[in-house]
């Protein structure tokens, strides 16, 4: 006996029924079928799940962000060192204003996005980096 493979049209089905293959009754048993499985794949795209995306697109470019106002400027700054004579040190102004503008961008789109976890993670993230960046300054006074 031959299987015959998943039939996914409904000309496929017309043409079975033509040739004497499948009875009338199976064939509009085939298409209603077919077209009550079609509507259950179909999910519709509401403002929601398009907020929701936003939100989530949001959320990973405040986390991304983030993550860059920590490693960038660090980055920078110790390949500069590195490449400065012995007795010399880079000034460590510019790459600490490089990291705050990121964090500020961060610690805004995260409370843009902030439903997301990516939102939640970098808007906190900044937070503490920034109480810690207080406490240091206080400590060193």
């Amino acid at each position: 006996m031959e299987i015959m493979s998943n039939v996914s049209s409904e000309e496929e089905l017309l043409q079975l029924r033509h040739q004497g293959k499948i009875s009338e009754a199976e064939y509009e048993e085939l298409r209603s079928a077919m077209s009550k499985s079609a509507k259950l794949n179909v999910e519709p795209r509401t403002a929601a799940t398009d907020r929701e995306r936003s939100k989530r697109r949001l959320g990973q470019v405040a986390f991304a962000l983030m993550l860059t106002g920590i490693i960038l400027p660090a980055f920078f700054y110790f390949m500069i060192e590195l490449l400065s004579g012995p007795n010399t040190r880079p000034a460590i102004g510019p790459f600490f204003f490089l990291g705050v503008a990121f964090e500020i961008a961060a610690f805004v789109l995260g409370v843009i996005s902030w439903p997301d976890v990516f939102g939640k993670a970098a808007a906190l993230t900044t937070s503490v980096l920034f109480v810690l960046i207080v406490v240091l300054a206080i400590l060193t006074i």
